[in-house]
This record gives C-alpha cells, sequence and structure tokens, in this order.
C-alpha cells in the first residue's frame, strides 16, 4: 500500500506544478487545479479503502494545529452558512454565496488541511528527502522555463507566452503563484548547501539557489522578493541561535549566496519580451512612484483593502461569508470610485492582496482570531523543534519554517496562498513540520464497527467532489470552445458549446454571460434574458450584466426594468459612460416623466465627467424641464466653458436668461465679434481680423473656432511661425479635424518643411481617405522627391 501512496505522492509533487494548456481552458493553470485536487482526493480515497475497509482502522497523528485548524474550519463554515442564511431572500447572491462560497470550502478542506495531513501521514524518514528532490527539481524546471520565456525563448509552444509581458509566468500561468512557489522551495536549498560538506556539494546547491534566484528576478514580483528576503534572513537568525558553533564556522559560506543573489540583481538584464519589462533595479526604484503620483500597484491595493476594511466593520463577528470576498467587492468599490485617488483602479478583486484582511473579511474577527491562534501554534511548535532536534531534522525545521514565513510575508501583498499549486505546497511544507517527529506525535486510533462504513461514505464524498472537479473541468473546456468560436466563427457556431458548459458548471459567470450575449446577438431574447439571470446567480458583482440585460429588456419594451437594471450597473460602476448614456436617454425620451431623475443622474455623472459638455447640456435640459432656470444657466454656462463653440449650448442658455429676465453682456459680445471677425475675412480686412481673432482668443483661449480663425488669418498675412503655434493649439482642442492638418500641411509646404508637410497630409487621409486636396498634395510632394 504504501508504495502506491508514495508513488502519486510523487506524481502530485511533480507533475501539476509543470502541467499547463494555453488554447485549452479560458486560464492555462486550471488542469493544475483539477489534477492536484483529484490526486489529493485519489490519495485520501485509496487509504480509506486499503485503512478503513480491508484493515478496519485508521490511525490518524495528532499534531500541534489540529485544535486551531478544525476551529477555523468550523469558523468558516459557519460564516459560509449565515452569509448563505442571511441572504436567502436575495434574487441572486444567495445562488452565488452557496457556489463560491462551496468552491472556497472544498478548496479548505481539499486543497489545504487534506494536504497538510498528507504530509502528516504518509511522510517518514524514509521517503520525505526523496519527496523533496522531487519538488525541488519540479522548481528547477519552471525556473529553467522561466529564464528562457524571459529571454524570448519558448521551447514548447508555437510562440512566447506573455500575458504579463516581460514578466516570466513559466509553467504556472501566473508570475506571482511561481514567485511564490520558488521562495518556499529555496530556504531548503539554502539550508542543504550550509549542510554540505564537500566543496562539490556546495557547488551544487548554490548553481540551484542561484537558478531560483534568477527564475524568481524574472517573474519581477516584489512581494516575493521581500518573502525571500525574510524567509533567508530567518534561515541565518536560526542557524546562529540553535547552531552556534556552525555559524562561526560557516560564516563566509553562509553569506556568500547573499553577495551572488545582490550582485545578480543589480546586472540581471530586461527582458527580451515586448510590453512592460523593467530591469530588477528600475521595478525596484519604480516603487517610489507612490510618493508623486498614483501608482497602480499601490494605490489599487489600498482600495481593495479599503473595501475589505467597510467588510469587517460592517459584519464584525463573522464576516461577509467564506469564500465571498469577489461576490460583495463590487458593492463596496463603487462608493470609492468617487474619490479622485481611486478612480482609475477600479477593478474586480477575487482577493484582498493581504492575508490578513482576507481572512478577517471573510471569517470575521472570530475566524481571524483562530487564524492567529493556528499560526501562533505553529510557530511555538516550530520554535520547539528547532531547539529539540538535532542535525539534518533541525535544518530542515528551520528551511520549512522559513519557507512559511516567507510565504506569509509574501501574501501581505500578494494573492498566492489562495492558488491551487503555491497553497499545495505551503500546506505541504507546514504538515511535514508538523510531523517532523512522528514518535512525539501521538496516534488515535479509528477502530469500531463503524471503521469501515465511515470509510466508505468518505470514500463517496471524495468521489463526489472528484467527479464537481471533472465537471468544472469539462465545463470550462465548453465554456474556452465557445468563447473562442463567437470570437472567431459564428455566434450560433457558440451556443452549443456554451449551453453544454452550463449543464456541465450552472454558476459559472464567464460562461453564462458569455452565453447569454450568444442569444442576445441572435436576437433570442427570452433565453439571453433567463442567461443574464444565470450569470448575476453565479456572481452579482459584474456591472456589464447589468448593463446588457437592461439593454434586452429595452430592446423588448420594458422600459420600467431597463431602468432598474441600469440604475444597478451604475451603483456597481459609477464609471460607465455607456450606463449612464443608455439611462440618460431613456429619461431624455420622456422627459417630462423623468425630470427629476435626470437631473440626479446626471449631477452624479458631472463628478465622474466634469468635462464632457454634453453632459452639462443634458443637466441644463432637465433643470428647465423643472423650471430651475438658474440651474439651467449654470449647466450651460458649465457646457461652454468646456466648448465655447457648443451652439446648443449657446441657444439654450440664452433661453433660460431670458426666462429669468436677464441677458448675458459677455456672451452677446463673443457672438458679435465672431460675426465681425468673418465678415472682416470676406472682406480680406486682414488687420482688423487679426485684432479681432486675437481678442477672441483671449477671451475664450479653449474655443477652436477663435483658434483656427487666427491660426488662418495668420498663415494669409505669411506669419507662418506664429500660424503653426495657433494650429497645433487648435489641435489640442480637436485633435482630430482635417481641416487644420490640411491647412498644416500647406504651411509646412508653404515654409519647405515637407516631410512634415508630408505627415500632416497622410493624416488628412487617415481621418477622411477621401479628402482629394491631401492626395492631390501628396501626389505633389512624392514626385518632388524622385
Amino acid at each position: 500500500m504504501k508504495k502506491y501512496i508514495n508513488f502519486i505522492l510523487y506524481i502530485v509533487l511533480f507533475v501539476p506544478p509543470l502541467i499547463f494548456f494555453t488554447d485549452l481552458t479560458r486560464n492555462p493553470y486550471y488542469f493544475q487545479i483539477v489534477l492536484v485536487n483529484a490526486l489529493t482526493l485519489l490519495l485520501f480515497s485509496y487509504w480509506f479503502y486499503g485503512e478503513g475497509v480491508k484493515n478496519k482502522r485508521l490511525l490518524v497523528y495528532r499534531t500541534p494545529l489540529d485544535l486551531p485548524m478544525w476551529s477555523f474550519f468550523a469558523a468558516a463554515t459557519l460564516s459560509w452558512l449565515v452569509s448563505i442564511a442571511f441572504n436567502y431572500s436575495h434574487p441572486y447572491l444567495v445562488y452565488g454565496v452557496y457556489s463560491e462560497g462551496l468552491k472556497r470550502w472544498l478548496f479548505l478542506l481539499v486543497n489545504c488541511i487534506m494536504v497538510y495531513y498528507a504530509a502528516v501521514i504518509f511522510v517518514d524518514d524514509e521517503n520525505r528527502p526523496r519527496f523533496y528532490n522531487t519538488i525541488i527539481l519540479a522548481g528547477f524546471v519552471a525556473s529553467v522555463y522561466a529564464i528562457l520565456q524571459y529571454f524570448g525563448i519558448e521551447l514548447i509552444w508555437p510562440k512566447v507566452l506573455n500575458p504579463f509581458g516581460g514578466r516570466s509566468v513559466s509553467t504556472f500561468g501566473n508570475p506571482n503563484f511561481l514567485s511564490s512557489y520558488l521562495i518556499m522551495v529555496m530556504p531548503l536549498i539554502y539550508t542543504g548547501y550550509l549542510q554540505a560538506q564537500k566543496p562539490s556539494g556546495r557547488f551544487f546547491y548554490i548553481s540551484l539557489l542561484m537558478t531560483y534566484f534568477a527564475a524568481l528576478l524574472c517573474t519581477l514580483t516584489r512581494s516575493s522578493w521581500l518573502g525571500l528576503a525574510v524567509a533567508m534572513t530567518f534561515v541565518v537568525f536560526a542557524v546562529w541561535k540553535y547552531e552556534p558553533l556552525s555559524f562561526k564556522e560557516k560564516k563566509k559560506v553562509l553569506f556568500l549566496p547573499f553577495i551572488f543573489f545582490l550582485a545578480l540583481m543589480v546586472f540581471w538584464p530586461k527582458s527580451r519580451v515586448s510590453g512592460y519589462g523593467p530591469s530588477v533595479v528600475e521595478r525596484l526604484t519604480e516603487s517610489a512612484k507612490v510618493e508623486t503620483t498614483y501608482y497602480a500597484p499601490w494605490h489599487q491595493r489600498r482600495l481593495i483593502w479599503s473595501c475589505a476594511w467597510f467588510m469587517v466593520k460592517e459584519n464584525p463577528v463573522l464576516g461577509k461569508g467564506w469564500g465571498c470576498f469577489e461576490l460583495f467587492y463590487p458593492s463596496y468599490q463603487g462608493r470609492h470610485l468617487f474619490l479622485p485617488v481611486y478612480r482609475d483602479f477600479r477593478t474586480h478583486a477575487n482577493n484582498t492582496h493581504n492575508e490578513i484582511l482576507e481572512i478577517w473579511s471573510q471569517s470575521g474577527t472570530i475566524g481571524f482570531a483562530i487564524y492567529i491562534w493556528m499560526l501562533a501554534a505553529l510557530s511555538v511548535s516550530a520554535f520547539s523543534l528547532m531547539k529539540n532536534l538535532k542535525g539534518q531534522k533541525r535544518y530542515l525545521a528551520i528551511g520549512l519554517f522559513a519557507s512559511l514565513a516567507g510565504m506569509w510575508t509574501d501574501n501581505l501583498l500578494n494573492v498566492s496562498l489562495h492558488f491551487a499549486i503555491p497553497a499545495f505546497l505551503f500546506w505541504w511544507n507546514m504538515g511535514i513540520l508538523s510531523g517532523l517527529e512522528k514518535n512525539r506525535l501521538s496516534v488515535y486510533e479509528f477502530k469500531n464497527r463503524y471503521t469501515s462504513a465511515l470509510s466508505w461514505a468518505l470514500i463517496i464524498l471524495a468521489a463526489a467532489a472528484a467527479y464537481r472537479y471533472s465537471n468544472n473541468f469539462l465545463g470550462e473546456m465548453n465554456y474556452f470552445k465557445g468563447f473562442k468560436a463567437s470570437k472567431t466563427a459564428s455566434v450560433q457556431a457558440a451556443i452549443p458549446y456554451l449551453e453544454r458548459a452550463h449543464s456541465l458548471q450552472r454558476f459559472e459567470v464567464n460562461n453564462n454571460y458569455e452565453l447569454a450575449n450568444a442569444y442576445a446577438r441572435t436576437n433570442q431574447r427570452d433565453k439571453a434574458l433567463f442567461a443574464y439571470k444565470e450569470a448575476l446567480r453565479a456572481n452579482a458583482g459584474y456591472d456589464e450584466i447589468y448593463f446588457n440585460m437592461a439593454t434586452v429588456l429595452a430592446q423588448k419594451g420594458d422600459i420600467k426594468d431597463a431602468i432598474e437594471e441600469y440604475t444597478r450597473s451604475l451603483y456597481i460602476n459609477p464609471l460607465s459612460a455607456e450606463s449612464y448614456n443608455a439611462l440618460g436617454s431613456i429619461f431624455l425620451q420622456t422627459p417630462e416623466k423623468y425630470a427629476k431623475a435626470g437631473i440626479e443622474l446626471f449631477k452624479q455623472c458631472v463628478r465622474i465627467f466634469p468635462r464632457n459638455k454634453d453632459i452639462w447640456n443634458n443637466l441644463g435640459f432637465f433643470y428647465t424641464r423643472t423650471n430651475d432656470n438658474q440651474g439651467a444657466v449654470d449647466a450651460y454656462k458649465k457646457a461652454l466653458e468646456i466648448d465655447p463653440d457648443f451652439d446648443l449650448a449657446k441657444r439654450n442658455v440664452k433661453v433660460s436668461l431670458g426666462r429669468l429676465g436677464k441677458r448675458d453682456n459677455f456672451l452677446e459680445q463673443s457672438d458679435e465679434l465672431f460675426s465681425r471677425v468673418e465678415k472682416y475675412i470676406t472682406e480680406k480686412d486682414w488687420k482688423r481680423a487679426l485684432s479681432t481673432c486675437e481678442q477672441l482668443v483671449k477671451m475664450f483661449p479653449g474655443s477652436f473656432k477663435a483658434r483656427f480663425y487666427l491660426a488662418n488669418v495668420r498663415f494669409t498675412i505669411g506669419d507662418l511661425a506664429e500660424a503653426e503655434l495657433q494650429y497645433n493649439e487648435a489641435l489640442k482642442i480637436e485633435p482630430q479635424n482635417p481641416a487644420v492638418w490640411g491647412n498644416l500641411g500647406l504651411l509646412y509646404s508653404e515654409s519647405k518643411q515637407y516631410a512634415q508637410a508630408r505627415k500632416a497630409f497622410l493624416k488628412v487621409l487617415e481621418i477622411n481617405p477621401n479628402n482629394e486636396l491631401a492626395k492631390e498634395k501628396l501626389q505633389q510632394l512624392n514626385s518632388m522627391s524622385k
């Protein structure tokens, strides 16, 4: 039996980290998730059968983490069940809480706790070294592949994989997962290096360390660099404290890898892969941007943390429910997006990017307190082992605890503890550490007439979980086929795949949303509405689902429900210009009914888009409909501040002023000046035209018309330098205006700047391919260059 268990463990330790597919599922690492969990379930099913059914007994080692770990599992379960009960009446959320909570509940049970006990139960002094050699080999293969990727060398797939630009993903699908995996193995390699007696042995280990470290640099993951620093520093500290003689004897050897690390960091080149790819030094120093500007990696995390903290404050006892952070996050994010600091960093956060808030927001203070108890129990046990063990086992205990400390530090800014492969190794290392001295652990034996029945029940439950994983995988495959078909073939061809995916995993938001879109695009509106609702049952936090559902409802003539769904879309994402336009259009079509609602809508809209003249004009229109003429005047004037040439707003403000019995001398003066300058240009009175144009530009520096008139007059009188300046100012206001580009081309031709002239005329044709003047001038320029 042990032989087969070892075989399964070798597979689960080596294969899942290295196998991935780029064109099979949406996420290349999805197969890793299914495989590592299925193998874990197979491992325990075989053990339940061999021990529980055949031998009618189950031996379980008691570890220092049993009570806090199972207490945390109970708290997580309770928080999830309470969240289901609390949201039971909600038409969508209850399904999402059940589905997402079950997914994370299974992850905690199978990918974490069962992995921990697999390491405790099935690993001993005989097979432990071979298992860690297997892990080190897997990490080495992944590291070499990462380095090759970094330099643009792809050995497996037809083209270089660069979903993260110059940041290597290797076989992990995400640089942050690879980096976390590496920092959990490196402390163990380092302790092996410290124990090596011969130079050849030290050379072997330091070569491994440098390969791993180079791969870690290729990920450009700063949180993992910090985690490694903590892990390696702890190893040095622990050797100093628990192996003082060895520390003195090996001081030079001890610090040699750090010298190599520093040199590699300083001289490591940039990636050859296109996209984002700073050097290591640039990656570190760019963090200083946070002092002078909004910096996405920092401020987006602050946004997520702020939302998580609101969840803690609103649900301090049990949190929002285990596994439910992603579901509730969008509802908290919306209010933050009105703050300029967060406006450009809207995201759909799967996790908090901070392990403290991750646990606290979802399981509350009860769950978080138990989690801290578990970490404290782990630390006390680890320090006891480091103190009492000798030789290789002491070094192993040091390396294992260092790996856990490094990983946890990494996850103060990372999310990898909640993804399959990094989480597997974290809990595996924790289990190895807890079971390092099995002879000191007490054993609990289940041996009675119910043991066989219990074992069969556990096997059936494991089979059910494995069946769920297989359906999820098949669902992902069908979804991805449907997704690709909808983008490359026909929408109709995509529908059968998406329907099959829905039948395999009902509560998968991406598939349901894509299916709904396919129905909508083929005018199957009732089916589309059903699928959009299924998408919301899977995850009610996507504004685009509400938006598309509202659009279909509007197409069916169900305006009342469409308004409700557009409103929900804006609640989640107040930055959506499309939602404002769609809802605003409904209000504008029936202003007598929706004038007050229109005012509230566009008042919110101008907070987000204060430089949009049409929004201000629409706001003024609704003020007019409610007889708030002063409010209308203020709104129309805001529109004119943005675009002094906005004729509709000019007419509207005059009407509103008339209703108030007022006049605007400044506005009337501007109209008179524009009339005069057009008259002077017609009469070719360039002197008066010039002075009037200059007066207009001074009064309305943001007026395209004033700038364009002034540029044309300057060009006509031969002042080419000033004309060029004014044309460029006009282009800042209307960068796609072909008349300005055409006149610039003529100006450059006049001043014999033929290269610039060619660029200007090409720009005209880019905007208007049928412009005959630009074609003629380009032909002349081309003939001149021959």
